[in-house]
């Protein structure tokens, strides 16, 4: 066995590794030669790939040691790998943000990632190169160690130089270039996952926190009013798609149109991805100032919890409620293909009300890329559909077909907790509805979600929000601020407000429903 493997230099094993991961990185490539003005010359764009090699080159040459070259090597190689797919596939960028995704992603969510072309990409692309390697054996030593020394030397310094001298021609160009075009590098791999993935250590492992209470004042004012709020949080839905926002393809809010809610027009989310944005809504900090370590940190449902109010957790969504609702005794948590199942498990909580009353219901609403599978069959009301999780091979009337169905079905849901609203006739009934990230739908080769918040297009946070209750009051507020622009901020006071909470981190400009003396 040992005479059959195939014997390669150190050299040649360290330039290939090198070209092969800077090839791969070709959507990097294609973002920065997008970005450079049409008439720029041949010679500037072949500079950038070859200043990434020769910088590649010259750490290899530094890292690539006995014993530790092949673990490294495969380690960059599948970091590459998968990521290239997914940039290709969905258009999505793998930063620390998705990387939180990842962790928080079950079974079910990654199994409907899976599709023929990842497969077939990483058997050309990952396995197969991953084969090659584990059966060729590198030969670290040319004669000497002074000449194995002087030919790793020359190596690191050489391919430095290169790229240096490069850089040095066209840094009146590329300097400016990459200052005014920052959000590049999220699109380079593999340094930039490892870059992200060292930054969520750093910042949310290795500290060591307690929970941390801001609410120690709080207190709930007294009321004569029976209140059920049925707070929903929306799975991926994006507002371009709602027929209340001026969408005309097809008809997706059929059913609450006839209950007369009241549709925000102008609200945005707090990221692009459930990870973020679901605890950042409860959270008392705003987008700009949002970290992870909320995890440690009370959110409006535990000072409402603290304080006797009623408080329910009901979901359905595969990622879970991202600790939001860890410390609530009444958690219910279900993975079935459809959101109805959330209709029946409400009418338990709706038998044990108490006067004051908030039930969350987390929808798995229109997550991708299976859409087809979030909606029963008798759902399928706008065809042709797209029935495959390999969004690129659909054209572009399937897929919103598909997915304006996903936002039907919703819509259904919605109109039925409504109905369950009115029919509790002792409580004053409030609905709310929002989602918590949008989508993109190949808008500019994107799908999915999850890009940085500052490259985001707004297809992935403009959101959807809906308000009903059977307070006039509450809904002669909202008509008046149905255009204001709004966010995922206004979560946190709003909901302080609505069951009349008074503490010093209730802000009563971010309270939707606040009075105006």
């Amino acid at each position: 066995m040992f005479q059959k493997q195939i014997r390669i230099p150190w050299l040649y094993f360290t330039l290939l590794g090198a070209l092969f991961i800077t090839i791969m990185n070709y959507h990097f490539f294609g973002q920065i030669y997008q970005q450079l003005d049409s008439d720029s010359s041949f010679m500037l764009k072949a500079s950038f790939f070859i200043i990434y090699f020769g910088l590649l080159t010259s750490i290899f040459a530094l890292v690539f040691v006995p014993y530790l070259t092949k673990v490294l090597i495969l380690f960059l190689l599948w970091i590459v790998c998968l990521t290239a797919y997914f940039m290709s596939a969905y258009g999505v960028v793998i930063d620390k943000d998705m990387f939180v995704n990842v962790l928080r992603t079950d079974t079910t969510e990654a199994f409907s990632l899976l599709s023929p072309s990842l497969l077939l990409f990483v058997a050309l692309l990952g396995v197969l190169p991953t084969l090659l390697i584990l059966k060729v054996r590198i030969v670290y030593f040319m004669g000497s160690w002074k000449k194995t020394l002087v030919v790793r030397i020359a190596t690191f310094l050489l391919s430095l130089i290169m790229a240096g001298s490069l850089f040095y021609a066209y840094s009146q160009t590329i300097i400016p270039f990459f200052r005014n075009h920052r959000f590049l590098r999220a699109y380079e791999t593999p340094v930039h996952q490892i870059y992200s993935v060292i930054k969520y250590i750093k910042q949310e492992v290795l500290p060591a926190r307690e929970f941390e209470l801001i609410a120690t004042d709080a207190t709930l004012a007294p009321s004569d009013k029976k209140r059920l709020l049925i707070f929903v949080v929306g799975e991926t839905a994006r507002a371009e798609n709602y027929s209340f926002a001026g969408y005309t393809l097809n008809e997706t809010n059929a059913y609450t149109q006839k209950d007369s809610v009241v549709f925000f027009g102008d609200f945005s989310s707090c990221g692009t991805s459930t990870a973020i944005s679901v605890p950042c809504m409860f959270s008392d900090l705003k987008r700009e100032n949002f970290s992870y370590a909320t995890y440690y940190r009370e959110n409006v449902l535990d000072i409402l919890h603290k304080l006797g109010v009623n408080v329910v957790w009901i979901d359905n969504n595969t990622s879970g409620c991202q600790g939001v609702c860890k410390n609530l005794e009444k958690v219910k948590l279900f993975k079935e293909p459809y959101d109805e199942v959330l209709l029946n498990a409400i009418a338990e909580p709706l038998k044990e009300l108490k006067d004051q009353n908030l039930i969350v219901l987390h929808l798995q609403g229109s997550h991708g890329p299976t859409y087809f599978q979030r909606y029963p069959d008798s759902f399928k009301r706008f065809t042709p559909t797209c029935d495959t999780n390999e969004l690129q091979k659909c054209t572009k009337e399937q897929l919103t077909n598909t997915y304006d169905n996903t936002i039907l079905y919703t819509d259904f849901l919605l109109h039925s907790l409504i109905k369950l609203l009115q029919d509790e006739q002792e409580y004053e009934g409030t609905l709310i509805y929002v989602s918590d990230h949008g989508e993109s739908l190949g808008e500019n080769g994107i799908y999915l979600h999850g890009m940085p918040y500052f490259l985001a297009p707004k297809e992935q946070i403009h959101v959807p929000f809906i308000f009903f209750s059977e307070n006039a009051e509450l809904m002669e507020i909202a008509q008046m601020r149905k255009d204001l622009p709004l966010s995922h901020d206004i979560i946190f006071s709003t909901l302080l407000g609505f069951f009349g909470v008074e503490s010093a981190v209730y802000q009563k400009q971010d309270d939707l429903f606040r009075r105006e003396k």
